[in-house]
């Protein structure tokens, strides 16, 4: 875990103009998703990165496409109806390819803009994942499951504040 680095959304940039080039008309939609998707907010530093394809599930060529740029790929990951990819280099990236309009792909957006809103919220994640982090939890899915418990809560609060959000009643958390 370290601080906030203002390169975080420029590497993103860069990787989803390479996805966009790679992929082009075959990918609906990319999002910075993550932690480091978060203003002043500390994190592993690699780049999470949300794809959706046209094409569901992913495209044989479309994996080869990423294999290209470098990603490994690791299947689902622990996450059924995610395709994870990581690459590790001058940047570390992790890209999540998901269905577009699916629960996956709502969910995490969501709690990117929930963590964006509520600064509090979002220390309180960064103390929690440098819980897991410290508690030896060093491979991807033994620090997904470790944290688990503080994304299904803070889940659970971006959708009561989505919820009021929608209704007009306010910013409650």
């Amino acid at each position: 875990m370290v601080e906030y680095d203002p390169r975080w959304p420029i590497w993103y940039t860069a990787d989803a103009g390479e996805l966009s080039n790679a992929l082009g008309a075959r990918i609906r939609e990319v999002q910075h998703f993550g932690s480091t998707s978060v203003p002043g907010m500390a994190a592993k530093p690699i780049i999470d990165i949300l794809v959706s394809p046209l094409e569901w599930p992913l495209a044989a060529h479309d994996r080869r496409a990423l294999e290209a740029l470098g990603y490994q790929y690791l299947g689902e990951a622990g996450v059924i109806g995610r395709e994870y990819f990581r690459r590790r280099g001058a940047h570390d990236t992790n890209l999540a390819v998901v269905e577009w309009g699916t629960s996956l792909w709502h969910d995490n957006l969501l709690l990117r803009d929930f963590l964006r809103a509520h600064e509090d919220a979002a220390a309180e994640y960064a103390r929690s994942k440098e819980e897991a982090w410290q508690s030896g939890a060093s491979t991807l899915l033994t620090y997904s499951e470790r944290k688990g418990h503080a994304v299904t809560a803070l889940l659970i609060a971006a959708k009561r504040w989505q919820t009021k959000q929608s209704s007009g009643r306010g910013d409650p958390v």
